[in-house]
């Protein structure tokens, strides 16, 4: 819950190279703005940074360019060659090492239904012996609302991943898009299954907040194909032009982006050192 941020397991903040997988198998839940903010976290701290969707379409990250290897499972090619699907991730691995040999961050987004996909993937290629060999850390990221039926999947998706990768750590992201679980009636049924689902999950893992965007303050600039952080650094007169606001407005949408993004950049500091250890 919100105000119990950062409670459950005791963290320690870990060291490049990490691999992030953000799993929820319901769609809606804020999968690809946490993949686009870690990603922009990274390019502003200066660091390696490799992106992979695994994605039916594979397109919902496509505001970060050619950053982004994009793995699109064809459901039709699965249903006649269900091997297809394993095969077809065979460039996830590839990314991942890439990126661990280059000390830096993996973050793979799994669209909806496809974490269980990704997790019997993982187990198949015992990834977790493999990402040890890399001196690698795996970070498993479930964001959810306070919806009831995002809790039930995300918990499910979380645990798919936990019992293939026994040695990842798990973050859970509660987007409060919605509002947050702290407020919610204690006779409603999102509190129950909360209760029943993620509050075991919680104890063992580490809660970030994803803070409500501000109604319409992103998504001119999500329209545009721009950015987080080239819309807060945009000048204000660019800023007016691309949204035919008149200044005021325009810098208060600015400024929303801005403290949202500030803020989720002081979450991934937390989980995320990216200092060199000392060898001294």
């Amino acid at each position: 819950m919100s105000k119990n941020s950062g409670k459950g397991r005791r963290f320690r903040q870990i060291r490049l190279p990490v691999v992030a997988a953000i799993v929820q198998d319901k769609g809606g839940e804020g999968k690809s703005l946490l993949a686009q903010t870690a990603a922009e976290w990274a390019r502003i701290m200066g660091m390696h940074c490799s992106v992979v969707e695994v994605d039916t379409t594979g397109t919902s990250l496509k505001i970060l360019g050619d950053e982004v290897v994009n793995i699109a499972i064809d459901a039709k090619t699965v249903r006649h060659d269900p091997a297809a699907a394993m095969r077809a991730l065979t460039p996830l691995y590839a990314t991942i090492e890439r990126a661990c040999k280059a000390r830096g961050l993996t973050v793979v987004e799994f669209g909806a239904n496809e974490a269980a996909r990704g997790a019997l993937w993982a187990g198949m290629i015992d990834l977790q012996d493999e990402i040890k060999d890399l001196g690698a850390e795996v970070l498993v990221l479930m964001p959810f609302t306070r919806q009831a039926e995002a809790m039930r999947r995300g918990a499910k998706s979380a645990e798919a991943f936990l019992k293939v990768l026994p040695n990842a750590h798990l973050i859970l992201v509660e987007n409060e898009r919605d509002g947050c679980v702290a407020d919610l009636h204690p006779a409603s049924d999102a509190i129950k299954v909360y209760n029943e689902v993620i509050a075991p999950l919680a104890a063992k893992a580490t809660t970030i907040r994803m803070p409500m965007i501000e109604a319409g303050s992103w998504s001119p600039f999500e329209a545009a194909g721009i950015r987080l952080v080239d819309a807060v650094t945009m000048t204000v007169s660019k800023v007016m032009l691309l949204t035919g606001l008149p200044l005021p407005e325009a810098k208060i949408i600015r400024g929303d982006v801005a403290a949202w993004t500030g803020t989720m950049f002081t979450e991934f500091e937390k989980l995320i050192s990216i200092n060199e250890p000392d060898n001294g």
